[in-house]
């Protein structure tokens, strides 16, 4: 069996793991992306929506509310670390400077909160700086909820319309691979072959 076939098979294992499966990974990835994971959860809601058309809502549902969840885990984490070392933060941060910062997001936290949960801005960021600016729980909580809706419904929404297109690339992203890997694995088996050769002879001599 040559490499390609392994990738083959192993492509072929993942689509079609069931679908609880699917859920639990894309709600972990998710939840730990809007905490402080750097692995963000679009490319296997792209995956989970094209080869499993059917479950389209769920899998949406699952990561609006995964990634809200984590954001709001942040927003906690980070405003009990501020209450508690509040003082030992202003050694480092000039008080008045972190109070301008804090009135400045007071008045236009909405729609940075409402930006980066929509675009790919990092979602976890802002909801750390939220949570340590103490900024109002329930704002946060309706313009997060409200973004990650925005976004990965017209994500799943989007694969589904285009997920023949989205198929194809795979696959044939999946081939260029395959072919790819066993063009650099040629040069490699070769370079082994003659510096085992070479020690061989050195040996001998």
């Amino acid at each position: 069996m040559i490499l390609s076939d392994y990738v083959n098979l192993i492509y072929e294992w993942i689509i079609n793991l069931p679908i609880y499966v699917w859920i639990i990974t894309i709600f972990l990835i998710s939840f730990t992306d809007s905490i402080f994971s750097p692995i963000p959860p679009d490319p296997l809601l792209i995956i989970s929506t094209t080869y499993h058309s059917n479950y389209l809502w769920l899998f949406i549902f699952i990561c609006i509310l995964a990634s809200y969840l984590g954001g709001i885990v942040s927003y906690l984490l980070a405003n009990k670390i501020y209450s508690k070392y509040a003082l030992f933060i202003h050694k480092f941060i000039n008080k008045e400077k972190f109070e301008k910062i804090n009135i400045e997001f007071s008045i236009r936290g909405n729609y940075i909160i409402l930006l980066c949960a929509i675009t790919f801005i990092p979602f976890k960021v802002i909801a750390w700086v939220a949570g340590f600016l103490e900024y109002d729980f329930s704002q946060f909580s309706i313009f997060s909820i409200l973004g990650r809706a925005v976004r990965y419904s017209l994500l799943g929404i989007l694969c589904y319309v285009f997920g023949e297109n989205i198929k194809s690339i795979i696959e044939t992203s999946l081939t260029i691979s395959n072919y790819l890997a066993i063009l650099l694995l040629i040069p490699v088996i070769l370079f082994l072959v003659l510096w085992i050769k070479k020690n061989k002879f050195q040996t001998n001599l």
